[in-house]
């Protein structure tokens, strides 16, 4: 009875008293993890018997099956072993003649009582599915027991090769078959329960074609008869409800045809909405045949090909437009690269098993829920649009329906064997790559740029958008005609469930039931309180060896698993429910922001750099003319987008934001995340600016966004104080940490002359204090060294001697950090290895706070650390580009940068904060020497493509007006405010630092001077 699970087995004698198995608990508290573990014996009884050794029966349930597995003798020419099917390696191939032989046998007497004729290759194509099916299965388990023998000198050869063929003779033999039997019985259960489930499928699948004759050849074979069967191609989806999976079905006729185990309605809904948008926006789809049953479906393979010609290129994109719109009403959101088939002019949706989407009743209470969920109900969520997701090195993936392309780099990494068809092989992990699918339109000539067809997908989504928003009531009527229809919901990611599947078949789960369940539990972590049904739903999928598959009805609130429920009332309400309310809220505000969404998405493509890069310009003259019209139509329209972007929690009593940001590792992935609360873009920074719009506009929307926004960062504060587990982060800098709030209190303080800025500038430094030690970046814009910079401000309103020592203490933790090199030390910054210059996470942000240190305390320690931090950046300036080098690039001339955060204009900046802070005539010989090359290099290049604050025209314009009034230069007129363009990744972003509310910020500025 070991190879009965957990769930299979009646234990005898509860006594809650008895000790536990010692060396079992501390087994699975090492695999699994104590949570997991703790959660386990709660809501797991046998579990807790189980760890107690306690005697058990078999549940007269159990299905054992209906085969007898017993080793079957080869006979003939064993040479006839098959070690390749199609592209794939088949190890071990003699252990599996047993279940090969037992199968076909079964399987020939199934079909040949249906008095249909098999020709011998179906036989073949069954015994092909069936072995690698075995081998996804054994394969651990083999390779286990070929390096025992091994190592116990049981291998004939004199290579690794010999000895692997050796081995694989021993895995044809009855002795070998009884030993796997006995040592691992719930791999042979595994083995069985597969040969069976793959006999009862490919019965039905022949019995579904006999069923389906005369129709499939009225629809797919021009009602001419299709013939026999010839050929069976599988491995084109997961596998579902006891092993069916998608086959590809050849007919003696030349037909051929897709045979899904499922009902395809939800295609035939979604073609017959797509009809009536199309009838009223003139537009023509492709809808490719389909005849769908209850339990199995049959469609036409769509072809991949190219379009004829430009214009084709242009109608392709216009429909998927409105397939697009279709997809964001009806909330489908499992949309990518392999649901969508570009047929010539016509984009063809496949596979929309999760048609619509349901969720349980998000809660709202907090803002950053409302805009998350603004988030996932927007058009970016349909999965079509350019869109990525990150791996573990903040690299992002492409997977989307309209843009993924072959090669890139997965986000998990893909089990493999390594030294194949040696004694030495083993399963490794490598990293993969995306395939190439059939979902880019292109013309004959090759590929064509996606963002030359952004405006016909735009016109393609709001001619539907449109057409449905004038009749919603018409269509609402057609909408409702699908209630019944079930949707997929992926509850887990597919790639998670496959990767426990695939660890459950490891040898040491194989001997004992119990084991096997037990690991596959530790899906339901955390969960088990609020979705105990759906995972014990998921383990007992996994333990038949299928993809766990769930659905509901969508009428309906109840939870499906297999075609029964599961949970009911799951959902608050129903997805019916929730896509009419999508559509009674369809408007040309909402249309607005879906196509910006959509322009967004495809212009920050790879291949549209040119487009969103932040390149650098020689500076052009101003205009003779006053500019003070221009400016204030640009304050206007940029205070207009704060305001109508702005996202308010049900109650109106919190706003937030969304804001785009890209990865760190510079490959140009992004994503759109709620705003948070730190001044270089989130809340505080916001607070900053619209306070400063009402010192000089006073507009009613502005204001009740500025009384919301100050009510919520006082909030953070008071919860910060209360747990730091409240806190965004363990960051302390002046940007991008808990010292931003200090920072941005002190700019407000400053600015408005009231009395609790201040006093809460104070609280929170008490907060920056006790999280310190936590803290392991040095630079200014989120480490220690931004803590120290803004401490130092803090004393300097205050004049309290504690925020000198807490400075101090900030510039002490960072030493274990510092890097000495040839000239002077620096600091690695984030995602890069080698000490850089700079502003925001180089050695000139650093310098600043050490420097004033070493005026404030003339300790040694603080002027020797100046000096170095000077001289490494120092030796990164070049005398032929005028500048700093940026190294972040790694290369050797570096990048020739001017903005705040890299490069000159930062490195101006921090030595003119520096200059008026140093009474020391060394000190300012050398800082005025840096000022004059600083300001030479920044205003003969200020000009950038961004206009942002942090690397853009305004921070660079700020930065010189400062230097002229430092210096006590006549202040000069510049930039041309005219031509103020946001570069894509800033329409998207309202913060302070990256986005257009720098922007907005600077042009206050600039009027009110």
């Amino acid at each position: 009875m070991s190879d009965t699970y957990l769930s299979e087995r009646i234990y005898q004698n509860i006594d809650s008293s008895k000790p536990e198995n010692v060396e079992r608990t501390q087994y699975w508290n090492h695999l699994l993890g104590e949570t997991t573990v703790k959660e386990l014996r709660e809501h797991n009884r046998a579990f807790v018997m189980y760890l107690q050794d306690a005697p058990f029966e078999e549940k007269q349930e159990v299905d054992r099956g209906f085969l007898h597995i017993s080793f079957q003798e080869e006979r003939g020419n064993t040479d006839s072993v098959r070690r390749e099917i199609g592209e794939k390696k088949l190890f071990f191939a003699e252990f599996y003649k047993t279940f090969l032989k037992i199968g076909k046998r079964e399987l020939e007497s199934r079909w040949s009582g249906l008095g249909e004729e098999v020709e011998e290759m179906l036989y073949e194509a069954f015994e092909d599915v069936l072995a690698i099916r075995l081998q996804n299965i054994a394969l651990r388990t083999l390779i286990a027991e070929l390096h025992s023998y091994k190592q116990k000198g049981n291998l004939s050869g004199e290579t690794s090769e010999q000895e692997y063929e050796s081995f694989c003779k021993i895995c044809g033999s009855r002795e070998f078959f009884g030993h796997i039997s006995e040592t691992y019985p719930v791999l042979i259960r595994c083995l069985k329960e597969c040969t069976e489930k793959t006999i009862c499928y490919y019965e039905q699948v022949m019995r579904w074609v006999i069923e389906d004759r005369e129709s499939l050849s009225c629809l797919f074979g021009k009602e001419k008869d299709l013939g026999s069967i010839v050929k069976v191609e599988s491995g084109l989806s997961d596998s579902h409800h006891g092993g069916k999976e998608v086959l590809t079905i050849y007919f003696a006729n030349g037909s051929q045809i897709l045979l899904k185990p499922r009902s395809m309605e939800n295609e035939q809904f979604y073609q017959k909405l797509l009809d009536w948008i199309g009838e009223r926006t003139g537009t023509d789809q492709y809808f490719y045949p389909i005849l769908s049953g209850k339990d199995h479906s049959w469609c036409q393979i769509v072809e991949y090909k190219p379009c004829n010609s430009e214009a084709e290129l242009h109608q392709y994109y216009q429909r998927l437009g409105e397939q697009l719109f279709l997809a964001y009403l009806l909330g489908t959101n499992d949309i990518h690269f392999e649901n969508l088939i570009a047929c010539g002019a016509y984009p063809v949706m496949i596979d929309l098993e999760a048609l619509v989407h349901n969720s349980r009743g998000r809660s709202e209470e907090s803002i950053r829920d409302t805009v998350q969920s603004h988030l996932w109900e927007s058009v970016l969520a349909t999965g079509i649009l350019p869109s990525y997701t990150w791996n573990n090195e903040g690299e992002g993936i492409d997977g989307s329906a309209i843009h993924s392309k072959k090669g890139q780099k997965l986000p998990f990494k893909i089990p493999t064997v390594a030294k194949g068809e040696t004694s030495e092989m083993y399963v490794t992990y490598r990293e993969g790559h995306s395939s190439e699918g059939k979902n880019l339109a292109h013309a004959k000539e090759g590929m064509e740029d996606l963002v030359l067809y952004v405006n016909d997908i735009l016109e393609g989504f709001s001619t539907a958008y449109q057409a449905v928003e004038k009749e919603r009531t018409i269509f609402e009527k057609e909408l409702r005609k699908g209630t019944e229809i079930q949707s997929r919901t992926v509850l887990m990611h597919t790639q998670r469930y496959t990767m426990l599947l695939n660890s459950s078949y490891h040898p040491a789960l194989l001997m004992d039931g119990a084991d096997r369940e037990i690991f596959l539990s530790a899906i339901g972590q955390g969960r088990w309180e609020q979705d105990e049904e759906i995972v014990r739903e998921e383990i007992g999928s996994l333990l038949r060896g299928d993809i766990p598959y769930f659905s509901f009805a969508m009428g309906e609130k109840d939870l499906s698993a297999d075609g029964r429920i599961c949970v009911r009332n799951l959902y608050d309400k129903t997805a019916c429910d929730r896509i009419v309310k999508r559509l009674q809220g369809l408007c040309g505000k909402d249309r607005k922001r879906q196509c910006d969404f959509i322009q967004t998405s495809v212009e920050l493509i790879p291949e549209n750099r040119s487009g969103f890069s932040n390149k650098i310009y020689p500076a052009s003259k101003s205009p003779a003319k006053s500019q003070k019209d221009m400016i204030q139509e640009n304050i206007k329209e940029l205070t207009e987008r704060l305001c109508d972007y702005a996202i308010w929690n049900p109650r109106r009593t919190e706003v937030s934001w969304y804001a785009l940001r890209f990865a760190s590792s510079g490959n140009y992935a992004w994503e759109i995340e709620p705003m948070g609360v730190y001044f270089y873009d989130g809340w505080s920074g916001l607070l900053l600016l619209t306070t400063m719009i009402q010192a000089n506009q006073k507009l009613k929307r502005v204001e009740e966004i500025q009384t919301a926004l100050k009510k919520q960062v006082f909030q953070y504060t008071d919860n910060g104080l209360v747990s730091l587990n409240h806190l965004q982060s363990q960051n302390t800098g002046a940007y991008t940490g808990e010292g931003s709030l200090i920072y941005a209190y002190l700019n407000l303080y400053r600015l408005t002359n009231e009395k609790v800025y201040l006093q809460y500038a104070v609280k929170h430094a008490g907060i920056v204090s006790q999280i310190l030690e936590e803290d392991s970046c040095s630079d200014l814009l989120g480490g220690k060294a931004g803590a120290a910079w803004v401490f130092l401000q803090l004393y300097q309103e205050t004049q309290n001697q504690r925020y000198i020592q807490e400075a101090e203490r900030a510039i002490c933790l960072m030493l274990p950090q510092m890097i000495k090199t040839e000239r002077g030390v620096g600091w690695n910054p984030e995602s890069v290895d080698v000490p850089i210059g700079g502003m925001a996470h180089g050695n000139a942000g650093i310098l600043m706070p050490v420097l004033v240190l070493w005026e404030l305390t003339k300790k040694k320690e603080y002027g020797w650390l100046a000096e170095k931090i000077w001289e490494y950046e120092e030796s990164l300036y070049r005398e032929e580009t005028g500048n700093w080098m940026d190294i972040r690039d790694h290369s050797d001339e570096g990048e020739d940068t001017v903005a705040w955060c890299h490069g000159a204009a930062g490195i101006l900046l921090s030595r003119l904060w520096c200059y008026e802070k140093i009474t020391d005539s060394k000190w300012k010989k050398r800082l005025k020497k840096d000022i004059d090359r600083g300001y030479q290099k920044t205003s003969a290049f200020w000009k950038r493509d961004s206009w942002s604050l942090c690397h853009g025209n305004s921070g660079n314009l700020w930065i010189l007006n400062l230097a002229d009034q430092v210096l006590g230069k006549e202040r000069k007129e510049r930039g041309n405010y005219e031509k103020i363009r946001l570069l894509p990744q800033e329409r998207m972003n309202p913060g302070l630092m990256g986005g257009y509310g720098g922007v907005l910020l600077h042009l206050l500025v600039k009027l009110i001077r």
